[in-house]
């Protein structure tokens, strides 16, 4: 008998929606590609990811990694409204709400690693960086963005989902279907 825990159901939702984790995921790589790249042109120029110097907007990153924030930010925001007929169903059933808010977030991190990781393939596979961007700078700036991503979806889930677990559970379940 298969155990049934947080990790194999949050995968078993995205493999039941295979279309449109698929849709999710390339739209998800396209963005992270444009995302990896400010930070690491930001890493290039400023040797790290300056968030409130507005000094220079015409000769930094910062709009193309500020839009792209924003649309990993709206992804991951209308994936968890995707999920709101899922939630209703495991409220109606008696769920908890810490356990919908990790079961969703984890979803949520499983559909948008892959794009993650398609998105470094890309960058470094294609996008040279410049002569004098070592190795230790590479890595550097996957890891702020990979910090950036987890940091970015867990604001953007928790509240989300959150919220939408005291909506009544009958009515997201209409709703959604």
């Amino acid at each position: 008998m298969i155990q049934l825990t947080y990790i194999s159901f949050a995968l078993r939702l995205l493999f039941r929606d295979r279309l449109y984790s698929m849709a999710y995921g390339l739209g998800g790589a396209l963005v992270f590609t444009f995302f990896l790249l400010a930070v690491r042109i930001h890493f290039h120029l400023y040797s790290g990811v300056s968030l409130t110097s507005i000094v220079s907007f015409d000769q930094s990153p910062q709009i193309l990694f500020y839009s792209t924030s924003f649309a990993l930010m709206t992804l991951f925001f209308f994936h968890c409204l995707h999920g709101l007929g899922d939630i209703g169903v495991m409220m109606a059933i008696g769920g908890n709400r810490l356990g919908c808010i990790w079961l969703h977030s984890l979803s949520l991190f499983f559909l948008f690693l892959p794009s993650f990781l398609l998105a470094i393939i890309i960058n470094l596979g294609s996008l040279n960086p410049p002569s004098d961007f070592g190795l230790f700078s590479e890595l550097k700036s996957i890891f702020s963005c990979l910090v950036l991503f987890i940091a970015l979806g867990l604001i953007v889930s928790i509240p989300t989902i959150g919220i939408s677990t005291y909506i009544d559970p009958y009515k997201s379940i209409r709703r959604q279907k």
